[in-house]
């Protein structure tokens, strides 16, 4: 039988763990495995055996470089190309691939963000190969193929100056503290949990002609300027409609091209605003998913590209239409198949224990989820239309809150049945809970959905953060376990108390209700509106201890963060400034100066019998005068200004009103006369 397309593409361009045994002697192939799933470091004899296997694997499929890929905290990733070319003892040609050049890199960590923690005289940072991760072929457009392998990045000192390397600290403290856990609660197999995650990618396409002419696109990936379009989400006709066919094309390849990397493309979608899409990857491992999500964003750009298309994945690329997310699906599932946060599972003491373990964990260090969000494209975003706002609460659904109000009863649930009442509609069962559009963390009958993160940022700190939680959580409850006489009396008093405890966080209605805001104050909840108000945040004293205490970050490296996050923030409104001014004075000045002259030609040609006519040019023209001075002085004003902490709320206001002033500009002039494409034009 002839194969699908899925099965004959899925995974050819990754080195599974199938591809290395077929290049490696079955005991050391073994080992590796061993090594892989249960932890432990890799002995030399191994990583040669491993590097040889990769080596051979890759050659064979025409590739010629190999790099290390790590994620530095530019949201971005980087790579250095190294060839495969080199000689022998004798001066012979070869093509080598040592253990040593797998297992570690070097590269320039001065010239990365780093919080000061690397000066130029002291640059040296190493990259250093995470085995948990599978390496990749890519090809690029010339036809060239690259062996890609995933690495954690770090200084000459071993400071973390990634998103991977915290990351995989708190898998590891996570599976740790969770198997600690379990094995008080019976289930004694278990030998490692697994933290899995979903990530839905939000994004833009435009055409790319479109994209180039507009300066603001190219250089913030957000457009500064931009009247409302003259329909936007009105008819709610964009959702889930039907999907173009030069998209469906784009999105085709971008499967095609996801399924060979291994990435399980599972579902795409129109999303609510104009030009705005969806693509949702089926769960993985942790540290998997988050180098997958970083390909899915590359992919999406480098097709749409090719079909003269520009992916935008800003969270809010167009003014007064729907901006992006990314939304984290998070579970816990432990080696023998059990799903540890499903509602459903038979043993209720482990659901609700690992349940309310994260409702205390949230409640406790819920500004740490916020902040882990903090980003300049998030405070565009958050508390508007689909994203949730500022206001970090969980919600768990009328069922589960009555459940946890009624911990005693054990009685089995009912199934609740959906019946349409039409006898050619099947009748079905509906899911134990709804579905909260509006709460930032929210519970899914089997998962919790961060719906915070912003569409550009790497999903890689966000989980940090909640897995740092979980496991801090975690840990506290096995060493009451650990103590315990009776450590089934003591779990259920542990359940009970972080209820009673946490139930604040526990909110299951509109979040965009003032009420629930007044009621959250009451409750003691602060909101963080801005990202600038969230950073300090990491210098806190609980904070710097949770990460302290499950040995995921010291204070210094925590530290490094924080400076290199809010350093981040401010040099993104600096450039979104600068660009702003540059796009006024070289694009919309003189476009709007030759439509004045243009007006004031007409206005002194026409006849006297034409009075109305005019007056009406007349009036246009002193409109247009007037906002075109109002624009200069405030461009003045802005450009003026050094960007200051101090003024970052003055030059962000000043943003707002050069905004304003030309968009109203742009309804007074011609379509031959606009400085670049409008809202109309890109959107529709």
């Amino acid at each position: 039988m002839k194969k699908s397309i899925v099965k004959k593409v899925f995974a050819t361009a990754l080195c599974t763990d199938k591809v290395l045994k077929r290049y490696m002697n079955i005991f050391t192939y073994n080992k590796y495995i061993r090594i892989k799933y249960e932890g432990g470091q890799l002995d030399t004899p191994t990583a040669k055996a491993v590097a040889k296997a990769m080596k051979t694997w890759a050659l064979k499929n025409g590739v010629t470089h190999y790099t290390h890929w790590f994620a530095p905290l530019t949201g971005k990733t980087a790579e250095k190309q190294v060839s495969f070319i080199d000689i022998d003892h004798k001066g012979k040609l070869i093509e080598e691939f040592s253990a040593k050049s797998l297992i570690k890199g070097e590269a320039d960590a001065s010239s990365f963000p780093n919080g000061g923690e690397r000066m130029t005289f002291e640059a040296r940072g190493y990259s250093v190969w995470d085995y948990t991760s599978p390496a990749f072929i890519k090809e690029n457009g010339a036809g060239n193929k690259v062996l890609y392998i995933p690495t954690a990045f770090c200084s000459y000192n071993g400071t973390a100056l990634d998103e991977k390397t915290p990351l995989l600290r708190s898998i590891e403290a996570l599976n740790k503290e969770s198997v600690r856990v379990l094995k008080h609660l019976g289930m004694t197999d278990v030998k490692n949990v697994v933290c899995n995650i979903g990530g839905e990618q939000e994004y833009f396409l435009i055409k790319y002609e479109d994209f180039e002419r507009r300066l603001d696109l190219k250089v913030t990936n957000r457009t500064l300027l931009g009247a409302k379009p003259t329909r936007s989400q009105e008819y709610y006709s964009h959702y889930f409609g039907i999907i173009d066919d030069k998209i469906s094309e784009i999105m085709n390849k971008v499967d095609i091209e996801l399924w060979k990397l291994g990435i399980m493309a599972k579902l795409q979608h129109n999303e609510v605003a104009p030009s705005q899409f969806e693509l949702v990857p089926i769960f993985a491992p942790a540290n998997i998913s988050s180098d997958q999500n970083q390909l899915i964003m590359e992919t999406i750009t480098k097709v749409a590209k090719h079909y003269g298309y520009a992916a935008l994945f800003h969270e809010k690329p167009f003014n007064y239409v729907n901006g992006s997310g990314k939304h984290i699906n998070w579970s816990l599932s432990t080696d023998t198949g059990i799903n540890l946060i499903d509602s459903n599972i038979e043993n209720r003491d482990v659901f609700l224990t690992f349940f309310t373990a994260m409702i205390a964990g949230i409640d406790r260090y819920y500004k740490l989820i916020r902040c882990s969000t903090a980003h300049r494209g998030n405070d565009l975003r958050l508390g508007g239309d689909e994203a949730p706002p500022t206001l970090i609460s969980v919600f768990v659904g009328e069922n589960i809150e009555e459940m946890l109000n009624k911990l005693n009863d054990n009685s089995k649930r009912k199934k609740s049945i959906l019946d349409m009442g039409v006898n050619c509609l099947p009748k079905t069962s509906k899911d134990f809970c709804d579905r909260n559009r509006t709460s930032p963390f929210a519970y899914t009958t089997n998962k919790f959905e961060f719906r915070m993160v912003g569409s550009s940022q790497t999903i890689s700190w966000p989980i940090t953060c909640i897995n740092t939680i979980m496991a801090n959580v975690l840990k506290e409850i096995a060493d009451k376990l650990d103590e315990a006489t009776d450590p089934k009396t003591e779990i259920k008093n542990i359940i009970k108390s972080n209820i009673e405890k946490h139930k604040r966080i526990i909110f299951n209605g509109n979040g965009y209700d003032k009420s629930w805001h007044e009621e959250a104050a009451r409750r003691g909840l602060v909101e963080y509106r801005n990202s600038i108000d969230c950073f300090d945040i990491l210098k806190e004293k609980d904070i710097v201890d949770l990460f302290d205490n499950t040995k995921i970050l010291d204070a210094s490296e925590l530290t490094l963060r924080k400076s290199t996050y809010e350093k981040s923030y401010f040099e993104t409104i600096k450039v979104e400034a600068k660009t702003l001014v540059e796009l006024v004075l070289k694009n919309v000045i003189p476009n709007i100066n030759k439509y004045i002259i243009e007006l004031d030609t007409t206005s002194k040609s026409a006849k006297d019998s034409r009075i109305e006519i005019k007056n009406l040019l007349i009036d246009s023209l002193n409109k247009l005068s007037k906002l075109s001075t109002d624009l200069l002085a405030l461009i003045d004003k802005l450009g003026k200004n050094n960007f200051d902490k101090e003024l970052l709320n003055t030059s962000t206001k000043t943003m707002e009103d050069i905004r304003k002033v030309y968009d109203s500009i742009e309804l007074y002039i011609p379509e031959s006369t606009k400085p670049f494409p409008s809202y109309n034009d890109m959107l529709f």
